[in-house]
């Protein structure tokens, strides 16, 4: 007996053509987690209209039996058979830094989460995010990814340790300079009392305490202290702790991420 339709709320993280009028696209859902799905006749269809556009937010009507395209993808995939828009973030086309932002962690969601694994924590954050980038001034995108990496390592349990030295166990407030030095292979920083003689790439304590509070506080309720170019220092630091701490990272980097990054700035 063949299972009926149903109907799930669903963001839509990646698509590319199949054939000549077929989607494939990469989705996550709060029940199913990320999953692939193919929508026939999914290119310029009205039947789907914008739901199929990346960083929408759908109702989508799915049939559970399961397809597999060789040549496509390697995981089993679903049928989308009809949509209906209920949030399309519109306003993030129209700023590069937040589309940058976005692609980022619609990139760190596909890479991240194992398939059909759900969570409705990394749901409510992702969704969060979004809305984040969408409110929030554009300066601040990249600052949100940060946070976005943040939670993300804390579900993951690789997040690093930002309230003490790693040496001599101060805490931050009570270490003297600005600055602390980030060890990437430790997850964590040392002090400049605890430096040795040769100079490493330096983060700010600012920066750190903006760390910290991303990782305490509501996605949307952060209230970030360090500049812009602080960010992009502190972006290229947790690049490397994914790239040392998750499996995978290391083979292949994230290629979104270069366009929120200065190339001149270190890490």
């Amino acid at each position: 007996m063949s299972q009926a339709p149903n109907r799930e709320l669903c963001y839509v993280l990646k698509t590319f053509p199949y054939k000549e009028r077929d989607l494939i696209a990469v989705m996550f859902s709060e029940t199913r987690g990320r999953f692939s799905a193919i929508a026939r006749n999914g290119v310029q269809s009205r039947r789907f209209g914008g739901s199929l556009d990346l960083f929408t937010c759908s109702e989508f009507e799915i049939d559970p039996k399961t397809i597999r395209i060789a040549e496509a993808s390697d995981e089993a995939l679903l049928s989308v058979l009809s949509a209906q828009v209920k949030h399309a973030s519109q306003t993030l086309s129209k700023s590069f830094d937040k589309l940058s932002g976005a692609s980022c962690i619609n990139e760190l969601l596909i890479r991240m989460l194992p398939p059909l694994k759900a969570s409705s924590s990394v749901f409510k954050l992702y969704s969060n995010a979004l809305m984040a980038l969408e409110t929030l001034p554009e300066d601040r995108a990249i600052s949100i990814v940060n946070a976005f990496i943040l939670k993300m390592t804390q579900w993951l349990g690789v997040q690093p340790s930002l309230t003490r030295c790693l040496h001599c166990e101060k805490q931050l407030n009570e270490v003297e300079g600005k600055v602390v030095y980030p060890q990437v292979d430790k997850g964590a920083w040392i002090c400049k009392g605890c430096m040795p003689e040769h100079r490493a790439n330096a983060l700010s304590k600012t920066l750190i305490l903006d760390a910290f509070h991303s990782m305490l506080n509501p996605i949307r309720k952060i209230e970030f202290q360090a500049h812009r170019d602080e960010h992009e220092q502190l972006l290229g630091f947790l690049e490397q702790h994914l790239q040392y701490f998750v499996p995978g990272f290391d083979k292949a980097p994230l290629s979104s991420i270069r366009f929120l990054k200065s190339p001149q700035l270190p890490f």
